[in-house]
């Protein structure tokens, strides 16, 4: 742990549940609530100790919204952390909704030491929030902005791409919308709809799967064809190109200096430890989870249970996908020398299969994404696992 690790805290708490989400959430209201956040700061006491009390290189709060947390919620957690980690991060980011920042708030994240927002805006067209089920209205995104900026904190914008009946136009607009607020770093992603159950819909009242299920089928019957969908992204590519931004990652782009040194982390496979619901993590090489749902969550920490270890993980495939993510692509030394020649010829046969189709390039000693791979980036992965 010299080097240190990457740090993901989970805060499943959200004002409702956007019905395309697939992370672990819960209602802001829980009266889980109280023993949730209590059990969160246990566990990061916990892991703490077990790990030697390392030095934390990047921290991320994401949820659900943790936003929505109280300042006194904050400052309880901003204690926890500091008691059983070397708390000492180049980058600290937490997630918003843009509809729920105040002065208070954002005074309690700047104590806690956070430098960067990451904000929900989705879309700037209040038919596209309502096709996404979002609560916030178009003018919010810039008030959380300006409020941000404010603060001190540097700014990232999410945004959705592909929501039911969403033209090109409409697209195009939330791309200018965007980039009229100058944020530092943008992430774009395709609009994608799980329709196996979740377990983490247990934590919701009401209908359940069912009703979830039912509103993404009516969602995939309205969204606009596969080609209309990467023409959306290229024009996404142009625009932010066109703007100063750098696409260092399939769905993330930046201006100079301005990439998620947390989300590195993750694509070049490094050391992280993820704490919460459903929180994932990589240590010493294994992955391993936690429960979504919050009654199981709080059960295995009330129990000293550990985290449940993925048997199955490739970590040869999965190192390798996630530096392809990457504009830095794979450096096939570094990689054979980590995984052996097995690993390295599965590589090569994947790069000799797509060959045909144009989806890899290769320089030197690193193989990359081209434009065209960029979008067809899962028909390249599928050939990288065992």
């Amino acid at each position: 742990m010299t080097r240190g690790i990457g740090l993901y805290v989970h805060v499943p708490f959200c004002a409702s549940r956007c019905p395309y989400c697939d992370f672990a959430t819960a209602p802001a209201t829980s009266a889980l609530r109280g023993r949730y956040l209590a059990a969160l700061a246990e566990e990061i006491v916990r892991e703490g100790r077990a790990l030697g009390r390392p030095r934390v290189r990047t921290l991320y709060v994401g949820g659900g919204t943790p936003s929505l947390l109280e300042p006194p919620e904050v400052a309880t957690l901003a204690e926890a952390l500091r008691g059983a980690f070397d708390l000492r991060p180049r980058e600290v980011t937490v997630e918003a909704n843009p509809a729920t920042l105040d002065r208070a708030r954002l005074a309690a994240w700047r104590e806690l030491g956070v430098t960067r927002l990451s904000l929900g805006a989705q879309s700037f067209s209040a038919r596209g929030l309502r096709a996404l089920g979002r609560t916030h209205q178009p003018e919010d995104s810039a008030a959380a902005v300006a409020a941000a900026r404010d603060a001190g904190f540097d700014v990232n914008l999410d945004l959705i791409f592909g929501w039911p009946g969403q033209k090109e136009d409409d697209w195009r607009e939330d791309l200018r919308s965007a980039l009229a607020l100058a944020p530092d770093h943008a992430s774009c992603y395709p609009l994608e709809l799980r329709l196996d159950p979740e377990e983490a819909v247990a934590n919701w009242p009401g209908g359940g799967w069912r009703v979830l299920e039912r509103w993404r089928r009516d969602a995939l019957d309205g969204q606009p064809d596969e080609r209309v969908v990467a023409g959306m992204y290229r024009q996404a590519e142009r625009q932010l190109g066109m703007a100063g931004y750098r696409h260092y990652e399939i769905a993330n782009w930046a201006r100079p200096g301005k990439r998620s040194l947390h989300n590195l982390g993750y694509w070049r496979d490094r050391e992280w430890l993820g704490v919460g619901a459903g929180a994932h993590s990589h240590l010493a090489g294994v992955r391993s989870a936690n429960p979504t749902s919050l009654t199981e969550y709080l059960g295995k920490i009330h129990a000293g249970a550990p985290r449940v270890i993925d048997t199955g993980a490739d970590a040869s495939g999965e190192a390798a996908m996630l530096a392809l993510r990457l504009d830095s692509g794979l450096d096939l030394p570094r990689y054979t020398a980590r995984f052996g020649t097995a690993a390295a010829a599965r590589v090569r046969r994947a790069i000799d299969e797509v060959a045909p189709a144009r989806l890899l390039r290769i320089t030197g000693d690193r193989v990359r994404l081209t434009a065209k791979g960029r979008l067809l980036a899962n028909e390249v992965f599928i050939r990288l696992l065992a």
